[in-house]
């Protein structure tokens, strides 16, 4: 039941700051919190239930057989055919994303962990389980004229608008595993028909106006965890601190 302060981050997926906001890409919420002890709890969600590969080697693979080929300025269609039939759990995002339509705001899609993690309870007892922030304004997505008409840059405008009329709110929900479901492949979402439940509200009530808010110095990193809160043995998970503060002194430069 405590409240504890927030730094949020939104964000439109992939390495291109010019992406438009209707662009079939992930959106992204990181959050820190911050207990009144002084812990911090990094955690960085997207709006996919899946991640874009089962390891980081395989990850970064896909990201190397795509680089333009200096003579032509393409990918090598071969290379590229031949890695995704080799590697066909490196296609299963980017389908989820073709088939679905981008969110209509920040504030209406949901944003998945994707990874596993370990909650140990008041009982005592440690359980792997995800999580998901299902917004409380229910899940709405662009129409395919909206695709082709907004602007491609109306989504903090739609953020201010909604938080200056009324709080935007997610529940957080941990989903637990059932017999047989894979822990450590963030590749494969776990069936809706999993147990879960309710353990958090995140709760947006103001937004900065611009560049240089109290977000722009965080990885969100996801390496300190509040007490009772492990990482699995994903191996996705256990990768990114490196790649995160390359992003962040990227960004800062």
């Amino acid at each position: 039941g405590q409240r504890i302060p927030t730094v949020i981050r939104f964000a439109v997926g992939g390495g291109n700051p010019n992406a438009p906001d209707t662009a079939r890409l992930t959106r992204g919420l990181s959050i820190r919190f911050e207990t009144p002890a002084g812990d911090i709890w990094d955690m960085a969600n997207i709006s996919a239930p899946i991640f874009g590969a089962p390891t980081p080697e395989l990850l970064v693979e896909g990201l190397l057989v795509r680089r333009p080929d200096p003579a032509t300025g393409q990918p090598n269609a071969e290379r590229v055919a031949a890695f995704v039939a080799a590697n066909p759990a490196t296609t299963l995002q980017a389908r989820w994303i073709a088939a679905t339509l981008p969110p209509a705001s920040w504030a209406t899609t949901p944003y998945w962990g994707v990874n596993t993690f370990r909650f140990k309870g008041q009982d005592g007892q440690v359980r792997p389980a995800r999580w998901v922030f299902e917004p409380r304004a229910g899940t709405q997505r662009l129409t395919e004229e909206q695709m082709r008409t907004l602007p491609g840059d109306y989504l903090a405008d739609d953020l201010r608008r909604r938080v200056a009329a009324a709080p935007v709110e997610f529940d957080m929900v941990l989903q637990f595993p059932g017999p047989g479901d894979d822990l450590n492949n963030p590749t494969i979402a776990w069936p809706d028909d999993r147990p879960r439940a309710v353990v958090g509200r995140l709760t947006v009530t103001e937004v900065a106006p611009g560049p240089g808010g109290a977000c722009d110095p965080i990885s969100y990193m996801t390496l300190d965890q509040e007490p009772g809160i492990s990482f699995s043995d994903d191996p996705t998970l256990h990768a990114r601190s490196a790649p995160y503060a390359v992003s962040l002194s990227r960004r800062l430069q």
